[in-house]
């Protein structure tokens, strides 16, 4: 791991992270190609518009295609024709977020793993942090995530706790099978030289600074490659006298747990966020992150642009909600300065036609628009540094 610091303005960093699938260039921001495709976008489209890394979801691929199927087929590189760095994640968010979501109906934390319903088969399935790393190993991913508790941000200190002290469990057991699987040794874990997929422990506690910081000192004395901000983005209060909305980012939060993992391990914000959010997340000296925001985001007619492009306006960007009436007449292109040649010379006018009339070229032109708008994010913050 190399990461060099380059400005004493602040706690951005810029390095490359070694993979078995080529070097990531930090910051780094990681699409979601959630059931292995990133929606309405091939692969060589998404390079085309600067992704070199994504993640996916390994419970989502375990229960449509089967990891043994993949692995058998020579692995997740081979099977979706993408040779570059693959995150997978542990598949507990997906289920927690089942399980909170359906008032705890459908399954069970213990602490042998989660039971659950697959909402499409109705059978209940279990995961534990070995099958997690199991499945993950089939999969051949270049980063794989241990098992966690995701303690979301309202909860009790009761509860926070027991979370806690479950992650800690579950990252051992996780780190034990990962070494097993790969034949390593815990010295051949700390050799630099050994070449071997990466390791990475994800951190909760909620929005509380001391049990936050016991979980990062339990896991660092474990030791990983990655330590991953968990458990959603810190925000500042649940509501603001304002309004109802939330109030937005903590950068105390983020700064806090981000000087408590080691200067020379890899710091994942999992799931941020926003442009403005990632901004900040890097100045806390974070590294890599991940989130559906600009795939999501494209799919409802809301494209990324730079600062006084669109029609409402954040701290360091604009959007175009190009569904609007205003763009209606708009001859000017979707983004005059892109790098992809649709849209420096495909007009917002017939971007706007095209998803009013339901064609999936929309959803295209919007997705490769807002993937090469966080990329360029993602260079333009490593290059202030």
């Amino acid at each position: 791991m190399l990461f060099e610091q380059k400005s004493k303005k602040n706690k951005a960093r810029t390095g490359i992270i070694n993979t078995l699938h080529g070097g990531i260039i930090t910051p780094a921001f990681f699409p979601d190609a959630t059931y292995g495709a990133i929606k309405s976008l091939s692969f060589s489209e998404a390079h085309n518009a600067g992704v070199r890394e994504i993640v996916t979801t390994t419970l989502h691929l375990e229960m449509t295609v089967g990891s043994e199927f993949i692995g058998n087929f020579g692995g997740l590189h081979k099977f979706l024709n993408w040779n570059r760095p693959i995150l997978t994640d542990s598949g507990g968010f997906q289920i927690f977020s089942l399980i909170h979501r359906k008032m705890q109906k459908l399954g069970r934390i213990t602490d042998a793993g989660v039971t659950f319903e697959d909402p499409r088969t109705g059978k209940f399935k279990i995961l534990t942090p070995e099958i997690s790393q199991i499945i993950q190993h089939n999969l051949g991913s270049d980063i794989r995530v241990v098992l966690d508790e995701p303690a979301l941000r309202t909860t009790s200190i009761k509860y926070l706790k027991e979370a806690n002290r479950r992650t800690v469990e579950w990252a051992k057991r996780s780190k034990e099978i990962f070494l097993k699987l790969n034949g390593l040794t815990e010295s051949d874990f700390d050799n630099p030289r050994v070449k071997r997929p990466l390791l990475c422990a994800v951190i909760q506690g909620g929005n509380v600074e001391n049990l936050r910081k016991e979980n990062a000192k339990a896991l660092i004395d474990i030791g990983f490659d990655i330590y991953g901000f968990g458990g959603g983005l810190p925000m500042k209060d649940e509501k603001s006298w304002k309004n109802e909305l939330p109030k937005g980012l903590d950068p105390e939060m983020l700064a806090f747990l981000a000087d408590l993992i080691p200067q020379d391990k890899i710091r994942y914000g999992l799931g941020m966020g926003t442009p403005d959010d990632l901004r900040s997340s890097i100045e806390c000296g974070w590294d890599i992150f991940d989130t559906v925001l600009p795939t999501r985001n494209a799919r409802h007619g809301y494209l990324y642009v730079n600062a006084g492009d669109g029609d409402a306006h954040f701290n360091n960007y604009s959007v175009m909600h190009i569904k609007k009436e205003i763009y209606k007449k708009d001859i000017y292109p979707i983004n005059k300065d892109s790098r992809i040649k649709d849209l420096r010379e495909i007009s917002r006018a017939y971007l706007r036609y095209l998803f009013k009339i339901g064609e999936n070229e929309a959803l295209r032109l919007a997705t490769m628009n807002n993937l090469e708008f966080y990329s360029q994010l993602m260079e333009k913050a490593g290059h202030h540094h």
